[in-house]
């Protein structure tokens, strides 16, 4: 049976197939049996093989592409409406609100279209900010006899510009805020029309959102704002006879574009050189030594006595009591200073030149960046910025809690521009290279001194965040972590120990993650960075560097230099960014003498791994420009640029 089923023989089968007899076929025929499984094993294995290049094209899909951001929403402007400022936020998974230039607007993610979308600059505005730079340009043209003439179009550009700077955004739920100068305005969120304005008692300085509600910190108020009604409630903490002070950084100087007018920074000058095309570097000796005659003649100019230049020093400072409302996450100190006694101490920030120049003898293309240098050093010191003044005058210094009854004033002195860093659980008063720690009640728990001075000196106050971290000083579990120039010093909270020390110089800011390991962003400089402050190398290249630490032993745990700074982390994901942009401004007339033969602007985003700093993918912007405010959230990021807002999004396993 098994080997020829109903027939006796291979004779029989033969005579009944010839006689067109039909016979039943026995199914266990050994033939049939052994076709049966290879039949069933090819269909396995073909199902098996589909499987597997299902998940090869997946994962080759998913690793190409799918993991990699691409744009989910892109809304595109006229050249005309160019935003200069802005931000978006993500609402949920679906919708985004931004600010871009005058454009308020909210978008669905799914349709990629518009709920709604206002213009809050008017052409109104625009006209009547141009008539005023107008008359202003008349009356300084008629003041110093010299006739200054801008272009229509870049009188409207910087109007624009400074109308954009005056706005911020903040959205929180459904709630929609966008602040400009001294007032706040509530939009709907389903329609975008005005819900409130408000008036605030002064310009705003800082936005924070505690406890359902917006705090608005001026310079000597605090005005909160519920976020479901819109009420206003403004607390005046100005000490009568205080003056309140708005402070802004201290410029030393633009890059290349201001070699003909002051002071160099050197950071500016050697990224704007590195950031030239070959033909620029070549030429640049030429252009710097027609600068550094234009720089002459404006010396020249300066000391004509027909034509004074008014001085920029500044008087004695007085010993007028000063003050400012400092925000933190659970609430606001009043910080106040008064000048004791004034220590201004100058120091040479540059090496001594050298004694044979570079110009003597034969010059050419391999002695280009040697050239430059010794020109741009010397126009550096020509022009007075060979030396640094820092200040080590003694203040007076006072910490005052609002709200809290009971608790009395801190009051005690600060060798060095003094500043308040308002923490969770204690506040920090820096002074120069010394700190003092004060618990919630106003009570001293410790002191310590730095090896350098705490960033952002000269009385400017510190925010808690920025776009590369926390710092200077950063309260995290029982640990308080500050850095200054060149040290990161984790002290233990309660004592005031050093518990480790890591020497970095140009450290930006501290991220943490859930294990509370420290991701710090800082830079390849050395202490000569600091020593010389004020001497430009073209070659040198200072690179950004990216370590995680183990917060116990301030253990290395990795050291890359992926060519950025991280910007955003949050669990599994850890962005940073590097952008470039030779012309934020898009002026016309630049009077920079290499912006021509500039590299072109960009964009690079990374995703960083956290287990090891590895690189998982980098993303370029195909069109060579550069955003002028990024966000992020989880796998998502919103990029404003100035003719354009996109979201990214990919997919994470």
């Amino acid at each position: 049976m098994e080997l020829f089923g109903y027939f006796c023989s291979p004779l029989c089968k033969g005579k009944a197939e010839a006689q067109h007899i039909e016979v039943p076929v026995y199914a266990g025929r050994k033939d049939l049996v052994e076709a049966r499984f290879w039949r069933k094993t090819g269909l396995v294995a073909g199902l098996i093989g589909l499987v597997v290049l299902l998940c090869l094209g997946g994962w080759g899909w998913y690793v190409f592409y799918g993991s990699k951001p691409h744009p989910c929403l892109s809304v595109r402007f006229e050249d005309t409406d160019r935003g200069y400022y802005g931000r978006a936020q993500l609402v949920g998974q679906d919708q985004v609100v931004f600010l871009h230039g005058g454009t308020l607007a909210r978008y669905d993610l799914k349709t990629k279209k518009p709920v709604w979308s206002q213009e809050i600059i008017t052409k109104q505005q625009i006209d009547d900010g141009v008539k005023l730079a107008n008359e202003e340009q008349a009356k300084l043209n008629e003041g110093t006899g010299y006739q200054h003439h801008l272009t229509p179009d870049a009188i409207e550009r910087g109007v624009k510009q400074a109308l954009q700077a005056q706005l911020t955004l903040r959205v929180s739920g459904q709630n929609v805020w966008v602040g400009r100068g001294n007032r706040l305005t509530h939009y709907d969120w389903d329609s975008g029309k005005v819900v409130r304005d408000i008036a605030l008692p002064e310009r705003v300085g800082e936005l924070v959102e505690s406890g359902g509600e917006l705090q608005m910190v001026g310079e000597q108020t605090v005005t909160h704002i519920s976020l479901a009604s819109g009420d206003a409630q403004t607390e005046q903490f100005g000490p009568v006879g205080a003056k309140a002070v708005a402070f802004a950084q201290n410029d030393p100087g633009g890059g290349l574009s201001g070699a003909g007018a002051g002071k160099l920074d050197p950071q500016k000058v050697e990224a704007q050189a590195q950031n030239l095309k070959l033909p620029a570097k070549i030429a640049l000796p030429a252009l710097l030594s027609n600068a550094r005659h234009e720089q002459q003649i404006e010396q020249a100019l300066k000391d004509d006595p027909l034509h004074p230049v008014r001085s920029d020093s500044k008087s004695a400072a007085n010993n007028a009591e000063m003050m400012r409302m400092v925000p933190g996450p659970t609430g606001f100190a009043r910080f106040s200073w008064r000048l004791l006694e004034q220590r201004l101490v100058t120091r040479s920030a540059m090496k001594a030149a050298p004694r044979k120049s570079a110009l003597d003898g034969d010059v050419n293309a391999s002695k280009t960046t040697e050239v430059a240098n010794e020109l741009l050093n010397e126009m550096q010191r020509n022009a007075g910025g060979d030396t640094v003044t820092e200040d080590e005058s003694r203040y007076q210094v006072t910490v005052h809690l609002p709200g809290a009854t009971g608790t009395a004033d801190w009051t005690g002195e600060v060798v060095g521009p003094p500043q308040l860093f308002v923490l969770k659980t204690v506040n920090v008063v820096a002074g120069g290279k010394s700190l003092v720690v004060l618990d919630k009640s106003n009570q001293k728990l410790w002191q310590a001194s730095l090896t350098y001075a705490i960033p952002n000196g000269g009385g400017v106050f510190s925010r808690a965040t920025s776009s590369y971290g926390e710092g200077p000083c950063v309260e995290r579990g029982k640990t308080l972590y500050v850095f200054d120039q060149a040290v990161l010093t984790a002290f233990e909270l309660a004592s005031g120990n050093a518990r480790w020390r890591l020497p970095s110089v140009g450290i930006l800011g501290l991220f943490f993650d859930d294990q509370e390991n420290v991701y710090v962003n800082t830079t390849t400089g050395n202490p000569d960075d600091l020593k010389y402050a004020r001497q430009i190398d073209i070659s040198r290249s200072t690179q950004a560097v990216v370590s995680k630490l183990e917060p116990k032993t301030g253990k290395t745990l990795w050291t890359v230099k992926p060519g950025g700074c991280v910007s955003y982390l949050s669990g599994q994901f850890i962005y940073l960014i590097e952008a470039y942009d030779p012309n934020p401004t898009d002026e016309d007339d630049l009077n920079d003498m290499t912006t021509a033969l500039q590299k072109p602007a960009y964009l690079r985003i990374s995703r960083l791994r956290p287990s090891d700093g590895r690189i998982l993918w980098d993303y370029y912007d195909s069109l060579d420009r550069c955003p002028v405010n990024w966000s992020f959230d989880g796998n998502s990021i919103q990029l404003i640029f100035k003719r354009e807002v996109q979201v990214l999004r990919y997919l994470t396993l």
